[in-house]
């Protein structure tokens, strides 16, 4: 596990340009004295279309979670369904006797579902919860269109918006109230489409739920694309301001594409709690990528996330695995392409090792390796042979060349090990080729 992070790791593990800790420019940044990664792959996770996990496997990506990279707090669905209860006392299960102290929350969401909608749903499924050895996570309608769209559902539509409001404060409040009684000691509340609301309702149901005593006030976009990373940091400053001793968390959706930008945009306003999961699994086109959040939280920003990155990619690897889905080879830090380069100009300047690559691969677990296609040249074609200790004559690196060139052209793929010293062997002979390593 790498000890070096942020300033530090420049020049050593990351070619981080030195100016993102330069003091004029971390002035701007409202950045907390830490920040605390939520794994939500347990509740997102089991979103994606035609997964439906059984304990067992939701046990064992907990365990990869905990034992392998050493997330501090899990996420997961409510207990408002049997099967959701029965995987919530299961991983309670795993974690009361892992060794480890891990925060845990579920997400309610009760009085906004199907079928009553109301308060009184909301209050068991928080009992549930509790009941179940994990934490409430209690969902709120932040923006006008939400509260209508829930009013609705309860033969509310006449109702002002004023009186909407009024009654979901008054529905925040009665739920952690509510948590506090069953002894919960995790209780957060997830500010839903919050880019949208009203500013000062925004506020004012920051500072009913902070009165009330949650430990995480969560905003949550719902949906991603709605605004700039610049936006998330200036909301969640005026959050932080009306509410400073509370911790604030950030659940962003990936719709298109800015998931991470716009997790770290919320970090730069003060957010200390960042919701994430492996390989940014969900349901639509995801939500924030735990190894590339937790790389650049790491050596962007210099904090110590207490995450062991070197476990990411075979974690990353196992739980796509499980859930079975396809970890695709050009996946950022964790796919098998993702250090894969083709362009020998990429090879030609090894005084350098961060010219062309932000970081040593081997911190997350993964390694770096020339690839070979149109691009390819002598000094990519070396440097694997070397690594397969293989010996190349220099007269016969072109026709080395041409016959990799030659055979990819039909096999449309790269050449295994095995077929690549085969052709080596081939055009050098076998001994020439060990008389060069």
């Amino acid at each position: 596990m790498h000890n070096a992070r942020g300033r530090e790791a420049i020049n050593q593990l990351t070619g981080v340009t030195p100016k993102m800790f330069a003091p004029e420019f971390r002035a701007q940044m409202s950045l907390p004295e830490k920040v605390v990664i939520n794994d939500i792959t347990l509740r997102e996770g089991r979103q994606i279309e035609g997964t439906i996990l059984t304990s067992d496997e939701c046990v064992k990506i907990a365990e990869i979670l905990v034992h392998e990279l050493n997330v501090p707090m899990l996420q997961m669905i409510g207990g408002y369904v049997a099967r959701d209860r029965e995987y919530l006392k299961a991983v309670a299960r795993f974690l009361q006797g892992c060794g480890r102290k891990v925060r845990t929350e579920a997400m309610t969401s009760a009085h906004q579902n199907f079928p009553r909608f109301n308060k009184e749903q909301l209050l068991e499924t928080v009992a549930h919860i509790g009941d179940c050895g994990f934490g409430a996570v209690i969902c709120l309608a932040s923006s006008d269109d939400m509260l209508r769209a829930c009013a609705k559902h309860r033969n509310q539509q006449h109702w002002s918006i004023e009186d909407l409001r009024k009654q979901e404060i008054e529905i925040a409040v009665a739920a952690i109230e509510h948590a506090k009684r069953h002894g919960m000691t995790e209780i957060n509340v997830n500010f839903q489409d919050f880019l949208r609301s009203d500013p000062k309702f925004l506020i004012d149901l920051s500072k009913a739920v902070a009165g009330a005593g949650v430990n995480v006030i969560c905003l949550d976009d719902f949906g991603g694309g709605l605004a700039t990373p610049r936006l998330y940091t200036e909301l969640f400053r005026a959050v932080k301001r009306a509410v400073p001793a509370t911790a604030l968390g950030v659940h962003a959706h990936n719709s298109v594409g800015m998931a991470v930008a716009t997790a770290l945009a919320a970090v730069e306003g003060g957010c200390e709690v960042v919701n994430v999961g492996v390989n940014g699994y969900g349901d639509g086109a995801g939500h924030v990528s735990f190894a590339e959040t937790v790389y650049q939280l790491e050596f962007l920003y210099g904090f110590d996330t207490g995450i062991r990155l070197d476990k990411m990619r075979p974690a990353c690897v196992l739980i796509a695995d499980i859930l079975r889905q396809d970890l695709p080879k050009m996946a950022p830090l964790v796919g098998d392409n993702a250090f894969v380069m083709i362009a020998d100009k990429h090879h030609s300047f090894p005084e350098y090792p961060f010219l062309f690559c932000p970081m040593k691969p081997e911190i997350v677990g993964n390694r770096a390796r020339p690839g070979f296609g149109e691009r390819a040249g002598p000094f990519g074609l070396k440097l694997h042979a070397a690594a397969l200790g293989i010996g190349i004559p220099d007269d016969k690196v072109p026709a080395v060349l041409k016959a990799l060139e030659d055979t990819m052209r039909w096999r449309k793929r790269a050449l295994t090990d095995g077929e690549f010293r085969q052709m080596v062997d081939g055009i050098c002979g076998r001994a020439s080729a060990v008389a060069q390593r």
